[in-house]
């Protein structure tokens, strides 16, 4: 499990090292080209950029786990890093959606496209590896940190194919063509906050302690009730963790020393068939408030 934390680690900190060349080159495309969809791309690609950084240095801490300035808090950073990127991407949207409208009604001849088709061809290389490579990740163990980043690795290869081809048909030079490039960016505008809006709806409803949907709580119970009823449940997510806080009515007549031992026994059962469930079992009579 470390190995595959650290790979992720890596994964997280190329990912930004990588799009460092990013705006300057397309910021060196936008110079020459001097079209609405290169200006899109500009934005997004520098808006990006500092999402994945923040990406990055949440996953570093999230690493290190709870401490005791963050007891409980850590696992959230991960969320935390996901909304950031997810509310990037609908202002990044918004922006372009401002700058691609005037264009329908002034559409602008376009400078030179090459350097433009240059970015945007590598871009579609590098970031189909990237999303590939967060797919792959995230069938290994789903965390919310890589989970948003193989969407925004999605939506950044497909954005670079729709630059790419929306330059190739801007350059063709005919009458209908000038359109072609306002309409390129308001494809990407609506993919960026179409997505974007996803993957902060799901990262903020997880921020607010969401009832878990991977875990099936009423099985989950079934198996808590073969040892004691149960008189209280509790569940959370929490990064790619599920929580549970669970008050059995363990009978009176039990020591503490016994009664702290069939709880350390019910733990072991539930981790070998919850390996993803973080237990924590109280006696009815010492249950924590709320």
């Amino acid at each position: 499990m470390e190995e595959l934390h650290r790979k992720k680690e890596k994964t997280l900190r190329a990912t930004w090292l990588i799009s460092l060349w990013a705006p300057l080159g397309t910021g060196v495309a936008l110079y020459f080209g001097q079209t609405t969809v290169l200006l899109a791309d500009f934005l997004r690609r520098n808006t990006e950029l500092l999402g994945l950084f923040l990406a990055w240095l949440a996953y570093r801490r999230v690493m290190k786990g709870p401490d005791q300035n963050y007891p409980y808090g850590a696992h959230k950073m991960e969320d935390m890093a996901s909304l950031a990127v997810g509310i990037i991407m609908v202002v990044s949207g918004l922006i372009i959606s401002y700058s691609a409208v005037p264009r329908f009604f002034s559409p602008d001849i376009p400078g030179w496209l090459v350097p433009g088709l240059v970015v945007s061809g590598c871009g579609m290389v590098v970031n189909g590896w990237f999303w590939f490579r967060f797919r792959s990740l995230n069938k290994k163990e789903t965390t919310p940190i890589v989970t948003a980043h193989g969407g925004l690795y999605r939506a950044k290869t497909l954005i670079d194919t729709v630059v790419f081809v929306t330059l190739i048909l801007t350059g063709l030079g005919l009458g209908w063509s000038v359109y072609i490039d306002p309409s390129g960016s308001m494809v990407i505008a609506i993919f960026l906050i179409y997505s974007g809006i996803n993957i902060s709806l799901k990262s903020g409803k997880n921020l607010l302690d969401r009832v878990p949907d991977e875990i099936p709580l009423q099985e989950l119970k079934k198996d808590l009730e073969k040892f004691y009823p149960v008189k209280d449940l509790k569940a959370r997510s929490a990064s790619n963790r599920v929580i549970i806080e669970a008050t059995l009515a363990l009978p009176g007549d039990k020591t503490v020393a016994r009664a702290e031992e069939e709880i350390r026994e019910i733990k072991e059962v539930f981790s070998r068939k919850w390996p993803r469930v973080d237990i924590s079992i109280y006696p009815a009579e010492n249950s924590p408030p709320g």
